[in-house]
């Protein structure tokens, strides 16, 4: 008679492979979820600089203002509501009237941001100058030599609104030449 063997697992085995998928989820599941919170910042961050230099060059090549507001609904700038948190435009007066509607101006790029985000975007100086239309609060203007239209320079400081998540700030510059300037603030006072 031939003698039958059985190869398999034991449960003692089994039961220690269970164990140390355990503890390898427990580890990676939120090194996972920092990587996902840090990515849609940077990312974000990342969209806001390329709005903010496609902005600045359409001016120069245009020879026309040009803004990046805030807008709430992708289809026109948000004004004294001032809210980055949903998204922003970038346009061109066209028509030179001062007046930024998409009815009589160019359009040039919609950008909203996911509606379950965690990101904010605080623009500084936080409250807006009787008088001055570059105040960052609602809207970034840019001459035709692509400046800041008003010459006050401002910035954008990016968080992750997840709870307690203690990420690094991401800042954005704009000089009063219009250059955008990324930094990312890793000083543990100024992080989110």
């Amino acid at each position: 008679m031939k003698k039958i063997t059985q190869s398999g697992f034991t449960l003692l085995e089994l039961m220690v492979v269970i164990a140390m998928m355990g503890v390898l989820m427990a580890v990676g599941i939120p090194s996972f979820r920092a990587m996902l919170i840090t990515n849609e910042v940077a990312d974000t961050t990342n969209e806001l600089m390329l709005s903010l230099r496609k902005a600045r060059a359409e001016a120069i090549s245009s020879g026309r203002k040009t803004i990046v507001c805030s807008s709430t609904d992708g289809q026109t700038c948000s004004g004294a509501a001032g809210n980055w948190n949903q998204g922003w435009l970038v346009m061109v007066d066209r028509n030179i009237d001062g007046n930024y509607l998409i009815a009589n101006d160019e359009l040039l790029w919609v950008h909203e941001l996911k509606s379950n985000t965690t990101i904010t975007i605080t623009p500084s100086p936080t409250t807006a100058t009787a008088g001055v239309t570059n105040d960052f609060t609602h809207t970034v203007t840019f001459s035709y030599t692509g400046e800041l239209h008003d010459g006050r320079p401002g910035e954008f400081h990016l968080c992750s609104g997840a709870g307690g998540s203690g990420f690094p700030r991401r800042e954005i510059s704009v000089s009063v030449g219009g250059e955008a300037s990324l930094f990312k603030n890793n000083t543990p006072a100024t992080n989110c």
